[in-house]
């Protein structure tokens, strides 16, 4: 059965955030409860104190629940960090002797077949993901289903995570008080809040910009081809302001949201800051400067996505786009940076099409959270497609008993 509402769990580096959606309105998701606080007990997106996080998120969706006028029992949680691998596999199933037609039993055989794999065992799939068919010879089919053949194979994309830190974010959430429902890579969540049809079609890198990672996903012709996670992100450009301006990390995180930009040429060269303990510089320093000192790191990170795309089973497709999300995409100027790096149209991706206090959650820091609402409410709407299903099965099979005097 549907839920009448969902909740979603963020957990990153230095934010936790918690969202509440109420399914079957009829229309878009509708928010009723939302809520953030400052992380404890995190670092680079992954959870190095129990009892610190799950009194933060204690503390979080409890504000959350009474916003919603709910009580949270179940959340569904996002998991990133550098542990996170993933890689392609497949497999193949023959249908028998002779050609016959093809079923959802036998995609589901297919699929179970190439995710059938050797892995360490202190690591777990986190999601296998179905790429393309290959009908006896024919191959990219995206549903074979009613198809005749002899043979069906199959591509998935497997993410992967480390037990121990999926372990480690289920204990979490149950010391805060609550179950997990699922757990679902962070950029994969966000993609389902900030890309269209034609974008995931045509082929689309999403980056989501944590403050301790940077993961993405690339999409092409509708599927999953690449992604992965860099222990890299908009922490380092706080930290690089630190050091190139010689103030605190507290004053230099309030320069890059207020003021920073991450491309120089966008600087006018007389626009001048008020920084705050800049010692040597007199409380003041040119913005172009402050810009000379974020467009590096900027760079870095998206050459090193850039490098591990390349690197992977597919090329980054021509004629693709890059969409970025996440806290570390607010900073100014950042899409062009991420267009002149991979040659390629960049935008700044955000939640769109919700109800309820949707204005709450239109920023890109809460891109993850809202795809994670919708990533369940397509997975509950999947479960009860097939259990109608399976009921009406067991309603037919019912029928032709009686019908031959069975019973």
């Amino acid at each position: 059965m549907i839920p009448e509402f969902i909740v979603s769990v963020d957990i990153g580096t230095e934010r936790t955030a918690v969202l509440v959606g109420e399914t079957g309105t009829g229309g878009p998701m509708r928010i009723i409860g939302a809520a953030e606080q400052p992380s404890a007990g995190t670092r680079k997106g992954m959870i190095v104190d129990i009892d610190e996080a799950a009194q933060t998120l204690r503390r979080t969706a409890a504000h959350a629940a009474r916003m919603a006028g709910v009580e949270i029992h179940g959340v569904c949680a996002g998991l990133t960090g550098p542990h996170i691998r993933s890689f392609d596999s497949r497999g193949m199933v023959p249908l028998g002797d002779g050609r016959r037609e093809i079923t959802a039993t036998d995609v589901e055989r297919v699929t179970t077949t190439a995710r059938t794999i050797t892995i360490p065992g202190d690591v777990e799939i986190l999601h296998a993901i179905a790429q393309d068919f290959t009908v006896d010879d024919t191959q990219a089919v995206r549903d074979p289903v009613g198809m005749t053949a002899e043979r069906l194979g199959t591509e998935i994309h497997l993410i992967t995570a480390q037990t121990a830190h999926v372990e480690n974010l289920v204990k979490v959430v149950e010391r805060a008080g609550y179950e997990v429902l699922n757990i679902v890579f962070t950029p994969l969540a966000a993609a389902h809040a900030v890309l269209d049809v034609a974008e995931r079609e045509s082929g689309c890198l999403l980056i989501d910009l944590g403050a301790g990672v940077s993961s993405f996903v690339l999409y092409d012709s509708g599927s999953v081809r690449a992604s992965g996670v860099l222990a890299a992100g908009a922490a380092n450009v706080t930290n690089d302001l630190a050091v190139g301006l010689r103030v605190p990390l507290p004053v230099a995180e309030q320069i890059k949201l207020r003021r920073g930009l991450a491309l120089a040429s966008l600087a006018d060269a007389d626009e001048v800051l008020t920084v705050p303990e800049a010692g040597s510089e007199g409380g003041e320093v040119r913005r172009e400067i402050v810009a000379a000192i974020i467009e590096p790191r900027c760079e870095e990170i998206f050459t090193m996505i850039k490098t591990a795309v390349a690197g992977g089973p597919r090329p980054q497709p021509a004629g693709s786009s890059v969409v970025l999300t996440g806290g570390g995409s607010k900073l100014e100027g950042i899409a062009e940076v991420a267009a002149q790096v991979f040659g390629m149209p960049a935008r700044i991706g955000r939640p769109g099409e919700l109800d309820g206090l949707s204005e709450v959650v239109t920023g890109e820091a809460w891109s993850a959270c809202v795809g994670m609402l919708l990533y369940e409410d397509e997975r509950f709407a999947r479960e009860e497609e097939r259990r109608r299903g399976r009921r009406g099965l067991g309603r037919m099979i019912g029928s032709l008993k009686r019908i031959a005097g069975l019973y």
